[in-house]
Parts: structure tokens; sequence; C-alpha cells
């Protein structure tokens, strides 16, 4: 099977939205010719509809006289049938009719069964050929008089005054081929707007363009009230068996280079040469049976069919994609054709009249093109994904909204007043509400407003999770696209990228999600245009920088945690293991209490509380009186900081830092320095919290270094941007902190 792959990115490939400012926003044709799905499909339904419009003008364009001629199994013509609102319904029914002429004028004619014949094809000879178009063409001149006379067996004359013929006079057999007609161009046409660079849909929406000639110009002739001017009958029976040529040979063709190739160009060539060699051998009369030269060919090309569908079977025994492809083409066609073939061609061949109505059979082929669409949603016939039917349904609601407005028109012509009243009422409460709902379900929906889509990437970028940060920017992608594809890239992509046709757009990897490939935005109805391409890169850089934000966020929070972690350690832990080796009551109480403060603190920081600069200064200095008296050391340390700072807020980080070295500055203090009195000093100096902390003891020697504990200090009050300094001193040892007021933050 042929596969239609992802177009891969080149190296030193040119991205269209830097290089051509040539494309538009939403155009239909981008370089190189590329045209969108929906373009292309409503060119299709263009087509259906202009076609439409002139196969029932060319219906209902003919005098009408409201009569249904019948022959019996004798051979004469009957009225079988008259409409209530016809110009002939006064007639009697089953009367004989005789003749049929044009009152003043010499124009008259018999009317016998040889001209009600619905198909020109079962004339067994050309000369009987000749001798039909020939009466048609003199019917049709009775017909088109201002007043038609029909005379009975009994020698009665009606006279008629011919009327345009009405839409609900149109049979039955005519809505058959009808319908048949443009469901085959619509279904074909849908599967080229899919892959109109393919072979296969090529050679697919042609046979769907011959059926509806072959069906329509059919539909016309078989169905007439009685007559047709001869060059128009001659113009649609030519259309009809080309048609039939036509298809027969597209299928032929088709099965020739697909699944499998078989056949090379050039023996490809050779099936419409036969084609246009039938359709000279039939126009030049060189078969004398008529019937035989026209359905020959067509039994040539079902034989043709059989055969190269063989092939196929025979070439896809190793695949079983292939092979199932094959399986549900070869049936549909095979068997839709075959019937038609059977029904009509074969008994003709024989000499004998088909059993069933030409017209009639044309819903065989109306069965193919019905299978093939099931199997390119089953099968992926022609590599069609399910994502097409979005562009089928858009065509059909296209072709609905046309017909409504058609169908609306023609309503509010049927009578006067009250009938516009009753229209009226249709369309406010019927007609309006069904058209608005098909329009506002079929046409894209307006792009995101741009705080939507802030709030959009934000919350894709800070999901927790990963994989729903991944199925949060598919979803965010397809909302602002909506392409017909998306879909995982095979290859990486660094950079946004639109290819030069502007139907595939690539977007890189983010968001914990693969690169990937968008093919056809808003439901095919546009190409990728620089715009696109703009919006795609700025949202693969917002992403980028909210991904980065939240792993500072992470990388934040992790680092809290271990700092948590490693306080409740140090501090909270060492205390408590400190007071269980203690015997003195009154000094186990005093750590436990230390250590519950820690505890309290820490909790704090977890619930997110902070705590003022003049708090923080009250309970350690409480701490410390308390420390030093159990030490049997004096503490001079005054109350008043210099500035009223209740306002001013302190995180858990800072404070916690500053009170820990304070406490180790007080530690070494009782533990080494054998003083007598400690005097501290807080002042708040141009943005920063100065602790100065001094004692009478023994100070440090000559030469000697810092400790662990002024090292841990040193380390403590660095981590959050603050300075340890030794002062001199004449007597005893100094220590001078100072911390910034800068991640203080006014309440």
């Amino acid at each position: 099977m042929q596969r239609i792959g992802m177009p891969v990115p080149q190296a030193g490939r040119t991205d269209i939205g830097e290089t051509s400012g040539r494309v538009g926003a939403s155009a239909g044709a981008f370089p190189g010719g590329a045209r969108v799905p929906a373009t292309l499909m409503a060119g299709v339904i263009m087509l259906c509809v202009a076609i439409m419009a002139g196969t029932l003008w060319a219906a209902l364009d003919r005098p009408w006289l409201g009569v249904e001629f019948v022959v019996r199994p004798d051979g004469s013509v009957v009225i079988g049938r008259l409409s209530d609102d016809g110009p002939a319904r006064d007639m009697p029914l089953g009367a004989v009719v005789k003749r049929i002429f044009a009152p003043g004028t010499s124009l008259s004619s018999t009317v016998t069964a040889f001209d009600l014949i619905p198909e020109p094809d079962f004339m067994p000879s050309y000369a009987e050929l000749d001798r039909f178009m020939m009466r048609q063409g003199g019917l049709a001149r009775i017909l088109e008089a201002p007043r038609v006379g029909l005379e009975l067996g009994d020698g009665t004359i009606f006279m008629a005054d011919p009327v345009s013929r009405p839409l609900t006079s149109l049979p039955g057999a005519f809505w058959i081929q009808f319908i048949t007609g443009i469901g085959s161009l619509l279904i074909a046409g849908w599967v080229f707007a899919i892959r109109p660079r393919d072979g296969p849909p090529r050679l697919f929406i042609f046979s769907g363009i011959a059926m509806i000639a072959s069906a329509h110009a059919a539909a016309l002739y078989s169905t007439r009230e009685l007559a047709l001017p001869e060059a128009l009958f001659q113009f649609l029976s030519l259309c009809n068996f080309a048609g039939a040529l036509g298809f027969g040979g597209a299928a032929v063709a088709l099965f020739m280079i697909y699944p499998k190739t078989l056949a090379s160009p050039r023996v490809v060539l050779l099936v419409p040469l036969f084609g246009l060699a039938a359709l000279a051998v039939e126009r030049l009369r060189l078969i004398e049976v008529q019937n035989v030269a026209r359905y020959l060919p067509m039994a040539v090309d079902m034989v043709a069919i059989v055969f190269v569908v063989a092939a196929q079977w025979y070439a896809t025994r190793r695949d079983a994609a292939d092979r199932a492809v094959l399986r549900w083409l070869g049936l549909t066609i095979t068997v839709g054709a075959g019937c038609f073939i059977l029904a009509i061609a074969t008994p003709l061949l024989l000499g004998a009249q088909p059993a069933i109505s030409q017209g009639y059979a044309f819903g065989f082929f109306l069965l193919i093109y019905v299978g093939l669409a099931f199997g390119l949603r089953r099968y992926r016939l022609f590599a069609i994904g399910e994502w097409s039917f979005r562009v089928l349904f858009f065509a059909g609601a296209s072709l609905a909204l046309l017909v409504l407005d058609a169908g609306m028109i023609y309503l509010l012509h049927l009578g006067p007043e009250p009938a516009l009243g009753f229209s009226l009422l249709v369309v406010c409460f019927l007609y309006l509400p069904l058209r608005d709902w098909i329009w506002r379900h079929t046409v894209g929906r307006p792009r995101m407003a741009e705080p939507e889509l802030f709030r959009a990437v934000v919350g894709v970028a800070f999901d927790p999770r990963p994989g729903e940060r991944a199925a949060r920017w598919r979803a965010l992608l397809r909302n602002l696209f909506d392409p017909l594809e998306l879909e995982a890239s095979p290859v990486p992509v660094r950079r946004a990228w639109i290819d030069m046709d502007g139907t595939t757009m690539l977007v890189p990897a983010t968001a914990d999600a693969p690169p990937y490939v968008l093919r056809y935005p808003m439901r095919g109805r546009e190409l990728f245009s620089p715009s696109d391409l703009a919006l795609a890169r700025q949202l693969a850089v917002l992403m980028d920088h909210a991904d980065d934000s939240r792993h500072a966020h992470d990388r934040g929070v992790l680092e809290e945690r271990r700092r948590i972690s490693r306080d409740l350690h140090d501090d909270v832990g060492a205390r408590l293991l400190s007071g269980l080796h203690r015997r003195d009551p009154d000094e186990m109480r005093k750590i436990l209490r230390e250590a519950i403060a820690d505890v309290r603190a820490i909790a704090g920081a977890l619930a997110g509380d902070r705590l003022s600069v003049t708090t923080v200064v009250a309970d350690l200095r409480y701490e410390t009186a308390d420390r030093l008296e159990a030490a049997g050391v004096a503490l001079d340390w005054p109350l008043d900081i210099g500035e009223d700072l209740d306002q001013v807020m302190l995180d858990y980080r800072a404070h916690r830092h500053f009170v820990s070295a304070l406490r180790e500055v007080v530690s070494n203090v009782i533990r080494h320095a054998k003083a007598t009195c400690v005097s501290a000093r807080l002042v708040v100096d141009g943005g920063w919290l100065r602790a100065t902390v001094s004692d009478d003891g023994i100070g440090m020697g000559e030469g000697a270094g810092l400790g662990n504990g002024l090292r841990n200090i040193e380390e403590r009050i660095g981590q959050i941007g603050g300075r340890v300094d030794f002062p001199a001193t004449e007597r005893g040892f100094a220590v001078s902190l100072a911390i910034p007021l800068r991640a203080a933050v006014p309440s």
C-alpha cells in the first residue's frame, strides 16, 4: 500500500515564515501550488452544485403535459397516469393515444411504443438509432408549440397548453441516477481533496466525474415525458457512453497501480487509449450492431478489472495490510460494476432485454462509492485516516446549507399570501435555527484570547504531573490550531517550522511532550500561515521560560526541604540527644524548651509564617539571658535596637540562620571564654541588621585560628548574604554579624 509520509526537515532548510512574505494568513494557495483539503472540497461542492443546477434546469425546462405514457403488451400507447395540476388532466385514463400534433401547423406524428424506449443504447442497429432520434426530434418540435393536440383511439381530440415541468413530476429513476452521480463525485472529490498529489485519488476523482456525466445524462433522457430534441438527445447519449468508458478505464488503471504498482506509466496509458479507441469505433460506426459497439467495451473493462484484481491478489500475498485494502476495494468495484454489467450489458449482448431499468441499475454504482467510504475508515484506503471524515462532514454540511437555501427559495414561491406567512414561520422557527446550528458546528471557532492563552500556558507549565503536562500541551495545540492530524514527530524538532506548501507545521518538544506534527489547521479549511508559525514559536519560548521557572521553584522547594531537614537534625536532634544525657531535671527542661522553640520555628517556616525583627530579637534576648544566667555569666543587652521594626518581617531562612549564628556565639562564650559578662548590641543601619557580641573572657591566643564553631557561623551568615567580622578588643573576644534586610518584607 502506498503510504503518505511526513516531511522530514533537511539540513539547511529555510522556514517559510522567515523567507517569504507572499503567504497570506489563510490563503488557499502557497508557493508550490498547495491547496488545503477544505478549499479543494469547496471546489468539488461548487462543481456538484453547478451540475445539480444544470441537470435540474435541463430536466425542468422542457414542455410538459402531465401525462404518463404507458406501453401495453399489444404495443399500443395509453394514458397510464395524469398529474392533477397538469395541462392534460381532463383526459381519460387508459385511453389509447393515436396521434399528437400542433394545431395550425403541419407538425403531426403518431405515438408508438418505439418512441418510449428509455435507452438509445438498446437499438440493435444504427439505422434504428437514426430513426429513433429523428422521431424524437419531430415529437420534441410538436411539444414546443404553444398548444398541443392529442388524438385518442376513438377519434376524440384533447387540446392542452404545455408548461414547464415541475420538480415534483420527476420520477424515482431520475432521482436515483441524480443522487448516484452527485454522491459519486462528492465521495471521489473528498478522497482527492485529502490526497491531491497521489495517483490513485486522481484516478478516483476522474471516475467520479465520469460517473456523474454518465448518470445525469441518462437521468435526463431516460425519464423524459415523451421526447427530447434530437441534438440534445444525441449529446446526452454520448455523455452517457463516454462516462461509462471513463469509469471503467479509471477502475482498470486504479488497480494497475494500487495497492501495488503492477505496471509502468506507459502501460497504464494504454487504458485511456483503449477508451478513446472504443469511443471512435462507436462514433464512426465501425461495428454494425449499435448496442454491441457500446456495451462490448464496457464488458472488456469489466474483464480487465477482474484480471488486474487477480494480479493484485497475487502481488499482495505477503502484505496483510495491502491484501485487506484490495479485498474491500476489489469487492466493492467488482460487485457494483459487475452487477450493472450482468443486469444491463449481458442481456443486450445476448440479444435479450434487461430485466431491470437502467435508471435503477445505476444504484449499483452508488453502492461502490458508499462502500469505498466505509472502507476508507476501516482499511485506510489511499492512506486516508479517520480525521478525513471531518472534511467530508464539512462538505456535507456546506452542501446541506446550499440545498436548504435553494429549498427555501423554492418553497417561498409555492403560493399567494397564506403560503408566504407559512414560509416565514418555517424560516423563523425551523430553517434559521437549523442553518445556524450547521454553521456553528462546521465553521472554525475563533482563536483563543491572549489572557486565556497565557493562563493555559501557565496551567500546562506548572501542572505537577509530567503526563498531565504533556496531555494539556497536546490539547492546547489542538485548541489553537484545530488540525486534522496531530501526531508525534519521528524526528527531532529544534524549532517550529512550516513546510513550503503550508500544509504541515512541526513544533519542538516541550512540557514533557514529544515534538508534534500538525497537518491542515482549522479542520482543513486553511493552511499554516506565518502568524501561526510566530504563535507556535512564541508558545515554545513561553513554555521554556515557564519550565525554567517551574524547575527553579522545584529546586527552591527542594533546597528548603533540605535546609529544614538539616535544622531538624543539627539543632533539634542535637538538643534532644543532649537532653537525654543530662541528669539535672532543670537542665533537661531547659534543653527541651529550646528544642520545642526550634520545632515551633520550623513548623512556622513550613506554614509560610514570618516573624517581625522585634519578635526575633526579643525571643533571642530572653533565650540568651536564660542560658548565660545558668552558666553564671551576666548579660548586658539593652532592649532598644534604635528603630521600631515591628512591621518589618523576616522569612524563616533569614531569621533561622541569624538566630543559630548568635546561639553559636553564646555557646562559644559559655564553653571557652571563661567570661563573667557578655555585652550584646543590635542596631539597624542602612538596610542591615547588625549584631555585636563581646565578652570579658580570656580571648583567643596569639596566632590561633578559627574553630569549627566560628566557621559554622561564617557559613550560616554567608548563606543569607551577610558578613561576619571579628573586631579588635582590649579584653576578651568580639564577633560582629550583619545580615541584609532586603529579604525582609513589610507586612
